[in-house]
């Protein structure tokens, strides 16, 4: 991961011409009491694998696939910790959900025709 991270932050990187992604990524701004998360829209085809549609760096590890999902609610605190259920489930299969939710999400979901803009308010927590 190329991008420095300032300490205490959470840099999310996500597809941003996937709907999917960006409402998650929405989510995450409100559910962010802290303000600790960072986000980062790349284009899927620069993504690194074709799962890649949310990368997660924390300044030291980065994380992908479910591990970036469960990353994600660990850092948001609260209710959301209660994700870490599905650290019970083996990493392959979380792996292999993950993937499957990935490789359909356009069809699911939809796909934008420009790269995913944050509100005036939310900017400040873009890269």
């Amino acid at each position: 991961m190329s991008t420095a991270v300032p300490e205490g932050k959470i840099l999310v990187q996500f597809d941003g011409i996937c709907i999917l992604c960006s409402r998650t990524v929405n989510f995450i701004l409100k559910a962010d009491r802290n303000k600790k998360f960072l986000f980062q829209a790349f284009q899927n085809s620069e993504a690194k694998e074709p799962g890649d549609s949310v990368i997660v760096f924390d300044g030291e590890k980065t994380y992908s696939y479910f591990d970036a999902v469960l990353k994600i609610a660990e850092e948001l605190g609260g209710i959301y910790k209660v994700a870490a259920i599905f650290r019970f489930i083996p990493r392959k299969w979380r792996h292999s959900l993950y993937l499957w939710i990935a490789r359909n999400r356009y069809p699911w979901f939809g796909v934008r025709k420009s790269c995913y803009l944050p509100s005036e308010e939310d900017r400040r927590s873009f890269i």
